[in-house]
């Protein structure tokens, strides 16, 4: 008489918890480092775009040089101290379409900065402190100090 054998091939529970198990941490790994590389990007653009806006608020300070009236501006939207720069409005087309410096707020601060010679005449320059945040966490603003000559009276 033969007897039956069963030989079926397949795997048995313990191995398909295991390939889940190992299936759903390296899946979690991976969505990890997406949200991290989006993190990243995001704080890249952001330092990007306070780079730009301090350009643009520097070069309007050159551009108006001696004549410059203006006083401190402490926490201000960046697009306001733009405006009071004298920086050209770009008309929108859409009145729902945010500025890419929405956000963004900036203090201006201006200070007498004297030589430490004797045959200048002081104050000689102006040290301009410039802080653009776009957050409030430490790695969320730019400071830049900026002297600038004043023109001998």
């Amino acid at each position: 008489m033969m007897t039956a054998r069963s030989n079926q091939g397949g795997f048995t529970f313990i191995e398909v918890v295991i390939a889940l198990a190992l299936f759903a941490a390296g899946a979690a790994l991976i969505v990890g480092l997406e949200s991290s590389a989006i993190n990243r990007t995001l704080r890249d653009r952001n330092a990007q775009q306070a780079m730009l806006a301090a350009r643009r608020i520097m070069a309007l300070i050159e551009t108006a040089g001696p004549k410059l009236e203006i006083g401190d501006q402490e926490d201000q939207p960046v697009d306001e101290i733009l405006q009071t720069l004298g920086a050209p409005n770009v008309p929108s087309d859409d009145a729902e379409k945010s500025s890419p410096l929405d956000g963004f707020r900036a203090s201006l601060l201006f200070k007498d900065w004297d030589l430490p010679f004797e045959n200048v005449q002081n104050p000689a320059m102006k040290k301009i402190s410039l802080i653009v945040s776009w957050g409030d966490a430490p790695g969320e603003r730019l400071s830049i100090d900026y002297l600038y000559p004043l023109p001998p009276q």
